[in-house]
């Protein structure tokens, strides 16, 4: 990729950008770094972003624009074999990946502001009524459940954290290209059918990751319709569902934090 014309993926810029986004915000954590320790710390971290970064494109190069391993060694300074010894088994592992993943619900809910006091598991450790009507709805709905906190990203319910107070978009918040690189480790990057309980502030970002996610709180104004659609799933729903589409867009999030 040594001018525009060798990338076949520059159409695709977008899509690469979260992988690279991930590494700019290790790398604003090195710019903040005070001491030493800091900034060692900062360094590790941002290689090891470095380190997914590279393989998530040189795998999706593959995969998805027929480069063979030669023209990615060239890209990456090295061999044809180098770069087939270092990328086969996750281009293997994203095709797999792929046809499993497409049959797999994923339901993402949203953290919120009431938190317990102490150290406790994120299935836990939020108590707002926002955060338990999205709990019923994602029960009712099935699959696999995820939290999204704006402090630590994408939990599984036993993930044991301490209390916070942060909210998405403040300083601090996680971030949509740290929540792919999340869904990569995960191996959740794939998955097929993903709903988001969840108002804009926490859909959008989510969205980044999974585009084809679907919003069923989409469309309603304010937390009185957030409430009414989730209750309506928590009743009824199989499939999720969608509110008036003559509704504008929503703005309010709730109590998610």
């Amino acid at each position: 990729m040594t001018r525009p014309g060798d990338n076949r993926s520059c159409h695709r810029a977008p899509q690469l950008h979260p992988a690279a986004g991930h590494v700019g915000d290790h790398a604003a954590a090195l710019a903040a770094a005070r001491t030493p320790s800091d900034v060692l710390s900062a360094l590790a971290a941002m290689e090891a972003a470095c380190r997914e970064a590279r393989e998530w494109i040189a795998v999706d190069l593959v995969l998805n624009d027929g480069w063979s391993y030669a023209e990615v060694g060239r890209a990456t300074g090295t061999t044809r074999q180098a770069a087939s010894k270092a990328y086969a088994d996750p281009v293997n592992a994203r095709m797999r990946r792929s046809v499993m993943g497409r049959d797999d619900a994923l339901v993402i809910v949203p953290c919120g502001t009431a938190k317990l006091d102490r150290p406790a598991p994120a299935g836990l450790m939020y108590t707002g009524s926002y955060h338990r009507a999205c709990r019923r709805a994602a029960d009712r709905l099935g699959g696999r459940l995820l939290i999204l906190s704006a402090r630590h990203g994408l939990l599984t319910p036993d993930t044991v954290i301490e209390p916070y107070e942060v909210r998405m978009g403040q300083p601090g918040a996680v971030t949509a290209p740290t929540l792919y690189a999340q869904a990569r480790r995960l191996g959740i990057d794939m998955a097929g059918t993903v709903t988001v309980l969840a108002g804009r502030d926490y859909a959008d970002p989510a969205s980044a990751v999974w585009p084809h996610a679907r919003r069923p709180l989409d469309g309603t104004r304010g937390m009185p319709e957030q409430m009414a659609v989730l209750a309506e799933l928590a009743r009824t729903a199989t499939t999720p569902v969608v509110t008036n589409p003559r509704l504008p867009a929503s703005t309010p999030e709730g109590r998610a934090a």
